[in-house]
């Protein structure tokens, strides 16, 4: 064993071949540069609580069950981004075009989503996380910043692999603050004609509620299952009038498109079809400009049957994530 520092350190994803089963190809995998890690072995423990005479207050640990989990924040290219749309979607994506290639990702109506292999190698180990379940899909977006994204994972845990060796020369296009363009529509079908909104700040946050589906008889979890979605984020700008406060007062739901174009080649497209608003804050800080923040919730359209996620869109070079 070594010591070595943090940033030699390398992770890769991939989409499964079958739950659980990793792809055998090198080129499968879509490496990862990582601004900070905390996925990791994990376990569950059961502990002796039983008095025996003494006031000790216990004399035994049990591993009752060993997993993967945690989070990885990267800064968010378009490549690898297509494995974590499956992830988040739950199935891969319609692929057409032909250089660039558009990406449609259609939100699956199961609690089996797809799965996703996490590999990571550093001086001392190789090791594959089995049966990765996206758990949460987090975008942020500041001024003269980069676009960074975290994303949550469950998984088994990890098994030593044979060794891969990273390769950072095709990541895709980098998203940038200048990228993102958001707009808000009566519909779905209005956000097209729709002028973008001057924003300071975007927070984006998707949940899956993931659990551990245990069983006895083993101390690995036998599946790993998505629950319920939820979508949520807020949005901060200048306060220049009252439209985001009586959203808020009155009820109001939007249509609403997340977008990030860097050019014909690079982008992602999110709508929400249905958008309420809550918790509006206002900020009359003395040396400041004033400016307001307003959270937001996406829901299914009932009435037009559209899902939580109506558009998933990705453009990039890559060909396929099959």
């Amino acid at each position: 064993m070594t010591k070595f520092a943090g940033r030699r350190g390398s992770l890769a994803l991939a989409i499964e071949d079958s739950r659980g089963v990793p792809p055998s190809s090198a080129n499968d995998y879509f490496w990862v540069p990582y601004s900070t890690l905390s996925f990791k072995d994990n376990v569950e423990e059961a502990r002796e609580n039983q008095g025996m005479g003494v006031l000790a207050d216990g004399d035994s640990k049990y591993v009752v069950m060993k997993m993967g989990e945690g989070e990885i924040e990267a800064q968010l290219y378009d490549k690898a981004l297509g494995v974590v749309l499956a992830g988040l979607t739950g199935a891969l994506p319609s692929s057409s075009g032909g250089n660039p290639y558009t990406h449609d990702f259609t939100l699956t109506n199961s609690n089996q989503h797809q799965s996703v292999a996490i590999y990571w190698k550093d001086p001392d180990r190789s090791d594959m996380f089995k049966l990765g379940m996206l758990d949460s899909f987090q975008i942020s977006v500041e001024p003269s910043g980069i676009v960074n994204y975290t994303i949550g994972y469950k998984s088994k845990v990890a098994d030593e692999w044979t060794s891969l060796t990273p390769s950072f020369t095709s990541l895709g296009s980098k998203f940038l603050h200048q990228h993102l363009q958001v707009r808000l529509a009566s519909a779905v079908g209005d956000l097209s004609g729709a002028t973008a909104i001057s924003l300071k700040n975007l927070e984006l946050t998707i949940s899956k509620n993931t659990v551990f589906d245990s069983v006895m008889g083993t101390i690995e979890p036998e599946d790993i299952l998505n629950q319920q979605i939820a979508v949520e984020g807020t949005l901060e700008l200048n306060l220049e009038d009252d439209t985001y406060r009586d959203y808020m007062l009155n009820g109001t739901y939007r249509a609403m498109e997340i977008k990030l174009l860097k050019d014909a080649n690079s982008s992602l497209t999110l709508q929400f079809p249905r958008v309420d608003f809550s918790e509006w804050e206002p900020d009359y800080s003395l040396d400041e400009i004033a400016k307001q923040s307003i959270n937001f919730k996406a829901n299914y359209d009932a009435a037009n049957a559209l899902d939580i996620i109506s558009t998933c869109d990705l453009v990039n070079t890559q060909s396929s994530y099959a």
